[in-house]
Order: C-alpha cells, then structure tokens, then sequence
C-alpha cells in the first residue's frame, strides 16, 4: 500500500494506448472481404482490436488471401500490423508488408501498403520493390490488381517488369 502514496509510481492517465480504448479484443480472427456483395478474400490476424463502434480494427499479424469472384487464387498479402474501416473496405498495413502473386509470379514488398476493396486495388505512397521472373523494379508509390498482373509505378522508377 506505500506504494500507492508515491506520486512516481502512479500511472499517467493521458497517456494511453489504442489498448485501453478498445471496445473488444479478439484473437485469431477471419473475416471475409467484400464489397457490394463481391468476394474479394479472406483477412486473417493473430490478434484485432474493436474500436469506433466496431468499425475500425487495429489488426497484428496480418494475412491476407486474394480471390477472383470465382474463388481462385490471385495473391497474398503479409504484414505485421495495420487498420481496417469496416466502412469503407479500406485496410492500410504496416511494418515489412509482402504481397506475392500466386498467378503471375510477382512479388511486391514495402513498409505502407494499403487495399481498397472497393476499388479492388493495392496502392502506395512509400519506397518499394517489386520482383518477378528475373526482373525487378523499384519506386517510390505504386498502384497494382490483387494478382499483381500490372504494376504502376508513381515516381523515381527504375527498372521494369515487363519481358
């Protein structure tokens, strides 16, 4: 209890964490992603924090399966943490971020890479590089399709994807 009297052992209330708003905490979560009814694939994390009325999740260890409408396999996207609006079908991932192409054989890496389920396309402002049957291009910002058939680079390019 002497502790309690000790004004350095007391905890700063104005100093907290998306942890101490959350409104729900879950572990092991799957959603489907959608849009307008549309598939787009499967969301996975490890853990996902509710916030916002359950419109917004804080996402740790994210994966994330792309589909066709049909199903099929287009790509994957890895990355250690990000948010999700509900919303907007918005979801922006951080850390080391990979999406690698199960169809066409490409890969693009990067530290910001957000998916617009709506639109149905992956987009950055950040530094990344993008690998596929021997090429490479690197950049700063693209726009690509979830399987990574076309990938637009917005500045400082180098390099090619193209045969």
């Amino acid at each position: 209890m002497a502790a309690c009297d000790d004004p350095a052992a007391t905890v700063d209330a104005t100093t907290g964490t998306v942890r101490d708003s959350a409104e729900q905490m879950m572990y092991g979560v799957r959603s489907a992603l959608t849009h307008e009814g549309l598939r787009r694939g499967e969301l996975t994390a490890d853990t996902a924090l509710s916030l916002d009325a359950a419109t917004r999740f804080e996402l740790r260890g994210i994966r994330v399966l792309f589909t066709s409408t049909l199903g099929r396999p287009l790509g994957q996207l890895t990355a250690r943490d990000g948010t999700f609006w509900l919303n907007r079908a918005l979801l922006e991932t951080r850390g080391t971020v990979t999406v690698a192409s199960d169809t066409s054989g490409r890969n693009v890496s990067g530290a910001w890479i957000r998916y617009d389920a709506g639109a149905n396309q992956l987009m950055s402002d950040s530094p990344f590089v993008a690998t596929g049957r021997g090429r490479r291009l690197t950049g700063v910002g693209f726009t690509a399709d979830p399987g990574l058939f076309t990938v637009k680079c917005a500045k400082q390019c180098s390099g090619s994807l193209s045969p």
